[in-house]
């Protein structure tokens, strides 16, 4: 026995591609639906097929002029699919370009393929048609990935081959790390604590590229950890880069809404006006979940599902950073405080995090803490800096210039 949930919840385990069918009304208006049902049929005679709700109120204009177009959606349409479905009928075609087919029909711009067909049947099949079409006319229009259906989320199919990190990054960041490590060292023993130096991976993800941990740290295993750019977690990246990066970030926010925008930017103003940023609150703090979230995000291997798992987790942390200043006087258990560690030229480089304080500490003690970070971050540019003039001479005479 199951239920309808239960249907929908095993089949959205098979992956579908995603094809916007085209037609025109009687008055020759154009129109479209998203569909996740395009299947080929038969090759003698060319059939495809695809499955419009009987409900469609599409396909019941569409229909009469038996003939459509089925366009093969590229992984980069994946916004422009967005926009479309929530879009009135009668607006759906005014930003989106197309040519017209040898039969008229609307072929969209930056679609893999698109497939003209006359209307051979139409099958009824419970709550569906099947629409079965009869080729006329195909071609692949660009040589790119398909926008792919799973699990309630759309993504796109790469070889695993071709998924590669962008290693320059990394690469940098981990000898950056390495000369850091005395003074991540120096620091977890004094304060009994998780040190890391934490970096940017592209504009979307950040990595943990060092760590040292004191004597009474219990978990020892960030090293490598993986993490979204995701607010509210990277606020310090966005916060003292560019403000186009700031914007983006803000962007990826799951809570969608103006207000919780604006909470965003007065947090990022904060962390500007303070120099650095803390996750705390004036209760329990326990971020377990949001970390087990960053290993299941450091595999690379979520599904769709599973990153909305590691989304939730990311939203239910912003009661931990809030974009009220610090109370000297009120006592916070905190989480982790991170500062920014700059180039030469004044822009990012990295961050030095303390986490795992696990002790609860005065707003006049993390002052305290946040300046002696600082004073770290400083020594760490020196240490840094200096190589570079030994490693990278001509670069740094031209920075210097």
């Amino acid at each position: 026995m199951f239920d309808a949930d239960g249907f929908r919840e095993v089949l959205g385990n098979h992956p579908t591609g995603v094809s916007l069918v085209t037609g025109l009304s009687e008055d020759g208006t154009p129109l479209g639906m998203i569909v996740g049902t395009f299947n080929s049929v038969s090759l003698d005679p060319p059939l495809v097929s695809f499955m419009p709700m009987k409900t469609s109120h599409t396909w019941s204009k569409m229909r009469s002029a038996e003939r459509f177009c089925i366009n093969i959606l590229a992984a980069d349409q994946q916004d422009r699919c967005g926009k479309f479905m929530r879009t009135p009928a009668e607006e759906r075609f005014a930003d989106w370009p197309w040519s017209p087919s040898p039969l008229g029909l609307p072929i969209l711009d930056g679609g893999v393929a698109w497939i003209e067909c006359s209307l051979d049947q139409e099958i009824e099949a419970g709550d569906h048609w099947i629409v079965l079409g009869r080729v006329e006319s195909l071609e692949v229009a660009r040589c790119a990935p398909p926008l792919l259906y799973f699990q309630g989320g759309y993504g796109r199919f790469a070889p695993k081959s071709l998924v590669s990190l962008p290693d320059h990054d990394l690469r940098f960041g981990v000898r950056d790390a390495e000369l850091a490590r005395p003074v991540l060292e120096r620091l977890a023993t004094a304060l009994d604590a998780e040190c890391s130096t934490v970096i940017t991976i592209g504009d979307a993800a950040m990595a943990v590229v060092g760590s040292a941990t004191g004597p009474g740290v219990a978990n020892t295993r960030r090293l490598g950890l993986r993490m979204p750019l995701v607010p509210p977690v990277g606020d310090v990246f966005a916060a003292f880069n560019d403000p186009a990066f700031a914007e983006a970030w803000i962007d990826r926010r799951t809570d969608r809404s103006e207000g919780a925008a604006r909470g965003l930017r007065a947090r990022l103003d904060m962390v500007r006006q303070q120099g650095w940023s803390a996750s705390l609150t004036t209760g329990n703090y326990s971020d377990l979940a949001l970390h087990q979230a960053f290993r299941n995000f450091t595999t690379g291997n979520y599904t769709p599902a599973e990153e909305r798992r590691i989304l939730s987790a990311v939203a239910e942390s912003t009661e931990y950073y809030s974009p009220e200043p610090i109370n000297p006087r009120t006592i916070y258990t905190v989480g982790s405080v991170v500062v920014p560690v700059y180039h030469e030229d004044g822009s990012l480089r990295s961050a030095l995090r303390v986490g795992q304080i696990d002790r609860s500490l005065t707003g006049s003690e993390l002052l305290t803490l946040a300046d002696e970070l600082e004073d770290a971050a400083r020594e760490i540019e020196s240490i840094q800096r200096a190589d570079d003039n030994v490693t990278f001479p001509l670069r740094a005479g031209l920075a210097a210039r």
